[in-house]
């Protein structure tokens, strides 16, 4: 499987956003690293403009009723395809990662940015003077949250940069905030702690398994925390309690689950080698297993898919269009969750 050198995400139809209130990202929409967010009738998301071979990741606001494409904030980049990650509206402002990169040239990012997304001032203001070492940011009951992997701390402190206290220290490769606690995967590991602070407390073993398994993603959603083998064979999901462990679908011989989310009561997994044309697919199933149902596959046009984005009933994400409707090889791209096709709609970069 290639290296994909770019990021994913999904946004909401083009016709209709029930996004609800922004503040409210998923936890699955956080796991797939908030590359999209829609808020009401507008789409928050990345676009790379190309100016005398300079490259600027761009945040753009697009509204889907006057269909119009406004630039919110300007980020000089140093290749391509730099995303910005965990976008999230907080107090008026527009919060975000820069330069984050899913398994590329760049997995953290040296700052959180903020920005007011009127297009007046479109230079973000930085939260740190010194860089930090990012890798997962989210602002819940006013409080935002980040993690450096450098520092291996979880932080806590105000949207405007004060009051930063140390949450707990440990290696977390996967995050996911629920209620009062901060769940985390440390490789074969589940652990929780209180977002007041504490030791964390050990949930699962998972190298105790006859198969000893690592954990690449985790979501947590009611009593269930949902996780991604790191192998890419298995989805599954165990209580927050550490019981009840079961299998929700495991790849045929051949196929890669690469990323996955959740939302209410179903799972969407993306798969690599699905079928007998060994395609990219979107799949849909019930939280608790069952019938597998096809969103959307296609073995000629998808070289790449990536993290799933999924506001009210659209799945947003981005992908490698081999027969390209734009001037970009990757495109933004949306589909009903309930299936059809696929609508072509916005390009990844563009020279400016």
């Amino acid at each position: 499987m290639k290296k994909i050198l770019f990021i994913l995400l999904g946004c909401i139809a083009l016709s209709s956003c029930g996004a609800g209130s922004a503040n409210q990202i998923s936890a699955g929409n956080i796991t797939n690293y908030g590359y999209v967010l829609a808020d009401g009738g507008d789409i928050y998301y990345t676009k790379v403009a190309v100016r005398e071979m300079n490259y600027y990741s761009n945040i753009y606001k697009y509204n889907t009723v006057s269909e119009k494409d406004e630039i919110i904030a300007e980020v000089e980049a140093d290749y391509f395809n730099e995303m910005n990650a965990y976008l999230t509206l907080h107090d008026g402002y527009l919060y975000f990662l820069p330069y984050f990169l899913h398994e590329s040239q760049k997995e953290s990012s040296p700052n959180i940015y903020r920005v007011k997304p009127d297009g007046e001032n479109i230079e973000p203001e930085a939260l740190f003077e010194n860089d930090i070492s990012c890798t997962f940011m989210q602002i819940k009951d006013g409080v935002l949250y980040y993690y450096d992997d450098g520092e291996e701390t979880l932080y806590s402190m105000n949207p405007d940069g004060t009051n930063r206290r140390a949450v707990c220290n440990a290696v977390m490769d996967s995050i996911s905030i629920d209620g009062g606690s901060v769940y985390f995967a440390d490789y074969e590991l589940l652990y929780h702690v209180s977002l007041k602070g504490g030791e964390p407390e050990l949930i699962f073993d998972f190298s105790a398994l006859d198969e000893a398994v690592s954990l690449k993603d985790i979501i947590i959603s009611g009593e269930y925390i949902y996780y991604l083998e790191y192998d890419g064979a298995r989805v599954g999901r165990i209580r927050t309690d550490g019981k009840g462990r079961e299998n929700i679908y495991t790849a045929e011989p051949g196929g890669y689950l690469e990323f996955f989310n959740v939302d209410a009561d179903k799972i969407y997994i993306v798969i690599d080698g699905y079928g007998k044309e060994d395609a990219y697919a979107i799949l849909e199933m019930n939280a608790g297993g069952g019938e597998v149902k096809t969103v959307v596959s296609d073995a000629e046009n998808f070289g790449d898919i990536l993290p799933l984005a999924i506001w009210g009933d659209t799945i947003y994400f981005s992908g490698m269009y081999r027969f390209e409707p734009t001037d970009s090889k990757y495109v933004w791209f949306t589909v009903n969750k309930s299936g059809g096709n696929l609508t072509a709609w916005q390009p990844f970069s563009v020279e400016r």
